[in-house]
């Protein structure tokens, strides 16, 4: 059974008045219009329709169930206008059957017809750190709406030409997981967050971007005064043998994180990976010759 209290959704244009009880009223089904007929949670769903003339001015009940054979539970009501139509607006947090019936004190009127509304959960941004030394799990953190425990989400990494899963965990009370994979899983690959829906909410997919694994390198630091082998200066710089002029690397050391471009050539002594310009070497707080993180 699907419950549904008022509190779960937002109107516009209607009326706070509660419904009457069943006991005291009988509720004929009204015609009614639903767009769109499928949202993600926190979105607005526009109700209209039409009553009988005879109508103007009374009130009109807005209901919904979890399916045909669940009860039907009150939402809000309306009121009809002098054109016979009636309005309401509201942010559904769970899929199911949505109906308009009049207030009467005629005897019991039939199901009548209803509109179906799916509703998709809905991610908040993924958060994880954007670098990761190669010898630590990466986290993967966010909350998945509305917030019910237990439900299982899944973590995947593009792979080829489609995407395979890397790990699971189950939301807690307040919609919130925690994924981990290892940083190999993750070099170089993107990532999403996914949920294969229930018999409340709809699949939801969001993308967690992507992660840059730091593996350690040796390397040294020099003056770049002079012309330099790309023949441009980068602000942070660094000298590679192989790279492409203008390639990105995110350079990590002593807890400091910085990204640097490939402007020249070199080392050639030492077995060194690189040679950071002293712009960068400063910004990472380096000197001399040492292990660093990076990237490539």
């Amino acid at each position: 059974m699907l419950v549904v209290p008022a509190s779960a959704f937002a109107f516009t244009g209607v009326t706070s008045e509660t419904a009457p009880s069943a006991q005291n009223s009988v509720q004929n089904p009204l015609d009614l219009q639903l767009s769109p007929r499928r949202v993600q949670f926190g979105a607005t769903v526009a109700l209209h329709g039409t009553a009988p003339a005879t109508d103007v001015g009374r009130r009109v009940v807005l209901q919904i169930a979890a399916s045909s054979r669940s009860s039907w539970r009150s939402l809000a009501t309306a009121r009809v206008s002098r054109s016979g139509r009636f309005h309401a607006r509201i942010r559904p947090r769970h899929s199911g059957l949505v109906r308009a019936v009049e207030q009467s004190s005629a005897s019991a009127g039939s199901p009548g017809v209803s509109r179906a509304v799916t509703v998709g959960a809905r991610f908040t941004p993924a958060r994880h750190e954007s670098a990761v030394l190669s010898t630590r799990p990466v986290h993967v953190r966010g909350t998945l709406l509305p917030a019910v425990s237990g439900r299982r989400v899944r973590l995947q990494a593009h792979w080829g030409r489609g995407w395979r899963s890397l790990g699971s965990a189950r939301t807690g009370v307040r919609g919130g997981y925690r994924l981990s994979l290892s940083a190999s899983a993750a070099d170089g690959r993107r990532l999403r967050v996914v949920f294969g829906g229930d018999g409340r909410n709809a699949r939801a997919v969001r993308a967690a971007g992507s992660v840059n694994v730091l593996r350690p390198a040796l390397a040294s630091w020099y003056e770049d005064a002079g012309n330099t082998a790309c023949g441009f200066h980068a602000g942070l710089g660094v000298a590679n043998r192989t790279l492409p002029c203008g390639t990105r690397v995110t350079f990590s050391y002593g807890g400091r994180t910085v990204t640097a471009v490939v402007d020249d050539r070199g080392p050639y002594a030492g077995g060194r990976e690189w040679d950071l310009n002293q712009t960068t070497a400063s910004a990472l707080g380096f000197a001399g010759v040492g292990t660093v993180w990076s990237s490539q």
